[in-house]
């Protein structure tokens, strides 16, 4: 009995640091798209235009580059529950403190906090689900990164109808709370210990950094973040301006690319169990590749959103595959390797869609879709060079 009540009492305790992980990604959902989602109030209430709110943009997005590089050195000696926690409670203190913020200064410092906070869940919790399940962390990555593609579809969801009900400060209140009770109740778990608790091991983390692995994911992780985020982005704008779609219409087609996303995760999740995790991130960047080509040729809206789909559904597994697949390698400082991912992707998140829209004021935003079409290429072909690598290092005697 004892044996089968240990057994039972470690796999509850899996489930809820699972749960944990998905609502640190859920979170990073929410402020991905809280901005967005909050705008209109927040610039009707603190009178600002539309070229300072592209800067809070900036103060939202940019601090996540040096936090998660940071994040990783911390994770894999101090342990992801403080980590964790703390980026909850700094989201949460965010979010209470913009209800109350008093000018557009006040606004954008603590848009930089939510960025940290957000940044910081994230890192902690896509570090931890490899911990808990080691056999076959990407399946576990897919199914935990499904609950960001829940928190930015539903948070702007949920604003809307909250604040039309009970206004936008005691909606901040209430998911702030929200936020800070799994802050609670993280700190009360028992997590797995740091890969370095005895002390950090500097020249390890340098001879990570400069791993060829660790080069190729990280170019992959460049190439995917530019072309999800620049499509994600100028969906909306290419269907209106190509097409003449309505707002109503290009809204419900963005909301598709994200449901497409999560579908393609939650579908990924279980085929990696038979397919190695490399293997589908080759053949989704190749379904990369064809609906971007597909939406950049498209003459219509039908054919259009042909192209949004198979992107949804091509991108949904890169990510959560890259990640794992870099857990495998790299399991004692799979912190450190994480935050250098995650700095690549986001540097493509932030450079590619900016240069998209620079190209489409000088030429068109089809030509923007071409382009990144070619940033696709470059993702098949650093895969298939990640691929030809991982099978000759296999190969190597006690590899």
């Amino acid at each position: 009995m004892a044996p089968s009540s240990t057994t039972s009492r470690n796999q509850t305790a899996t489930i809820f640091l699972m749960g944990t992980a998905c609502a640190g990604l859920f979170t990073f959902g929410i402020m991905t798209s809280f901005l967005g989602a909050t705008l209109p109030e927040l610039s009707t209430r603190l009178h600002f235009d539309f070229a300072r709110s592209g800067t809070l943009f900036s103060f939202l997005y940019f601090p996540q580059i040096p936090m998660v590089f940071l994040a990783g050195p911390l994770i894999d000696r101090f342990g992801k529950k403080p980590v964790l926690a703390t980026g909850f409670l700094f989201c949460a203190a965010a979010l209470v403190g913009m209800a109350y913020a008093p000018s557009y200064a006040v606004l954008g410092a603590l848009l930089v906090v939510l960025g940290l906070g957000g940044s910081s869940a994230m890192a902690a919790s896509n570090t931890l689900i490899p911990d808990l399940y080691p056999d076959n962390p990407s399946s576990a990555l897919n199914l935990g990164n499904v609950f960001f593609g829940v928190g930015a579809i539903f948070f702007p969801w949920l604003v809307a109808l909250m604040t039309a009900r009970l206004g936008l400060d005691i909606t901040l209140w209430l998911i702030a709370l929200l936020v800070a009770a799994v802050a609670v109740v993280a700190l009360r778990e028992t997590f797995p210990s740091p890969g370095l608790a005895g002390g950090f091991d500097w020249g390890a983390a340098r001879r990570v950094a400069f791993d060829p692995a660790v080069i190729l994911l990280a170019l992959v992780l460049f190439f995917y973040s530019a072309v999800e985020i620049s499509t994600a982005g100028w969906i909306r704008t290419y269907l209106e301006q190509e097409f003449k779609a309505s707002a109503q219409a290009s809204q419900i087609i963005l909301i598709g690319f994200w449901v497409m996303l999560m579908i393609g995760r939650l579908a990924a999740s279980q085929i990696v169990k038979k397919v190695r995790g490399p293997q589908m991130v080759l053949v989704a960047s190749l379904g990369a590749v064809v609906g971007l080509l597909l939406l950049a040729t498209a003459p219509n809206v039908p054919m259009a959103v042909v192209g949004i789909v198979l992107c949804g559904l091509s991108y949904a597994p890169v990510f959560p595959n890259t990640a794992g697949t870099a857990s495998t390698y790299f399991s004692k400082l799979f912190g450190t390797a994480f935050g250098i991912l995650m700095t690549l992707a986001l540097l493509g998140g932030a450079v590619v869609p900016r240069a998209i829209g620079v190209l489409a004021e000088r030429t068109s935003l089809r030509e923007g879709i071409w382009v990144l079409a070619g940033i696709a290429v470059l993702l098949v072909v650093t895969q298939a060079v990640f691929n030809r690598y991982e099978r000759r290092r296999l190969l190597q005697p006690g590899a």
